[in-house]
């Protein structure tokens, strides 16, 4: 039921301004999602028209690149926007203001500041307007409406916050979870300020159905209830995001708590790329309403079905700040059309960052998925990070109930090794605490070979 904005007017309700924004672009989502994929990508290239003429009017830096384009903006095919150079991190960062425009419309509301967490290196100052909310959140409401989330149940959040907010262990309540409709409501947890055990405890007290946070700490609670013997069966899903969510720790998280994941993948700079099908888990689909994607090889030229490669955006509706072509820092695989009947184009695999591959000495880089090995079944094992030190040299920490003894460390280290195919030396390194980034996100595999 819609929640009313208007004194004394419950039903049928009028929702705020905003709120009318996130619904009518909704009931728009609700019939393009089954357009075909030809008609959503000439819907998205209609749309990239408007937005690269602002830019080659009002953004010094995008300007030099789009002026070496021929033919007119407005009508550009895929190919002659294949030709826009790709916009790096790097690029970002040295642009510095001459990337944003310098007259953004003003009907599109405040200018908003936000950025990425920075795991990979120095973070990127994203600018925003009350447009792209007004995306994020009907995105945001689509997820929940795919899956069928019950909106009167309780909802959880477990992730980083500001460092004196939602602290445990009581975190903090919220009358409900989305402003757009009546919901029970919602609890959060701020994760870069508590353990896993006060963790488990706040959701032990709370049993909240849904719960949102990252993938490894899913992993992680999952890894402690199975060395405990604690069971939530009052749950109804787990929902991911920010990271990238391996088969290894999707299958741990689900086999431990019996409920399935739901993935979103999505990124401060550009919000909601890609939502998991609520009919085929193996697939997300690309929230093309919100970004065109493009998958790439090395040399630039797009990828097929099935083929692996590094990840573009382009945010259709930005128009504070380019992110057009924007190399986000992630590996992706391109699925086929999904047998749910949306016209959304699919990823079957998304990797995450570059810098969580291992790199091999002949320029080959292989996914680490160490949850799948399930190493928590040799020794009880809360938490690792494995750190690619050099071609030769792995460092593992570990944090462990109690020590391994000699036959436990030998056959982790076996099993590992022969999971990644190459003779490295492993260090295995208890230590009582690993770190997380400032933003709550936690890296189990870097790789300091990478670019």
């Amino acid at each position: 039921m819609l929640k009313g904005h208007k004194s004394s007017v419950d039903w049928p309700a009028i929702p705020s301004a905003a709120d009318a924004e996130t619904l009518a672009l909704l009931c728009q989502f609700q019939e393009s999602e089954w357009w075909s994929g030809d008609k959503i990508l000439d819907c998205q290239l209609r749309q990239l028209g408007p937005l690269l003429t602002h830019f080659q009017q009002t953004s010094p830096f995008f300007k030099n690149r789009l002026d070496q384009l021929d033919g007119d903006l407005r009508n550009l095919d895929l190919d002659a926007f294949r030709r826009i150079p790709i916009l790096t991190r790097t690029d970002i960062q040295e642009a510095g203001d001459t990337l944003l425009s310098t007259a953004i419309p003003k009907d599109h509301g405040r200018l908003l500041h936000t950025a990425s967490s920075g795991s990979t290196g120095r973070p990127v100052n994203a600018r925003k307007t009350d447009v792209n909310q007004a995306f994020h959140r009907a995105l945001n409401l689509r997820n929940h409406l795919w899956h069928k989330h019950d909106l009167s149940a309780k909802f959880a959040t477990i992730r980083g916050y500001a460092p004196d907010y939602a602290l445990a262990p009581d975190g903090k309540y919220l009358s409900s979870w989305t402003s757009v409709y009546k919901t029970g409501p919602s609890v959060v947890l701020n994760s870069t300020r508590c353990t896993i055990g006060e963790q488990l405890h706040w959701i032990m007290k709370e049993r909240p159905p849904y719960i949102l946070s990252y993938p490894h700490n899913f992993h992680a609670l999952a890894l402690r209830c199975r060395e405990i013997g604690v069971t939530m069966p009052w749950l109804k899903a787990l929902i991911t995001f920010s990271e990238a969510l391996s088969p290894g720790k999707r299958a741990i998280i689900e086999e431990t708590f019996g409920v399935l994941v739901e993935d979103m993948y999505s990124a401060a700079e550009v919000s909601m790329i890609a939502l998991q099908c609520p009919e085929d888990p193996g697939h997300y689909h690309i929230q093309s309403e919100n970004v065109l994607v493009e998958v790439v090889k090395d040399d630039g030229e797009p990828c097929a079905i099935g083929e692996t490669g590094r990840l573009l955006v382009t945010d259709l509706h930005n128009f504070a700040m380019p992110f057009v072509r924007y190399e986000i820092g992630d590996l992706a695989t391109i699925g086929p059309a999904c047998k749910c009947g949306r016209g959304l184009p699919v990823l079957k695999r998304i990797y995450g960052r570059v810098r969580n591959m291992l790199y091999l000495e002949g320029g080959e880089q292989v996914d680490p998925d160490i949850a799948a090995l399930h190493l928590h079944e040799i020794a009880p094992l809360r938490q690792y990070q494995m750190v690619q030190k050099s071609y030769t040299d792995i460092d593992m920490k570990l944090i462990l109930a109690r020590p391994l003894t000699d036959e436990e460390a030998n056959r982790m280290r076996t099993l590992i090794l022969d999971a990644l195919g190459y003779p490295f030396t492993l260090n295995l390194i208890p230590v009582d605490d690993i770190p997380r980034h400032p933003s709550g996100k936690f890296e189990d595999f870097m790789s300091e070979m990478g670019p």
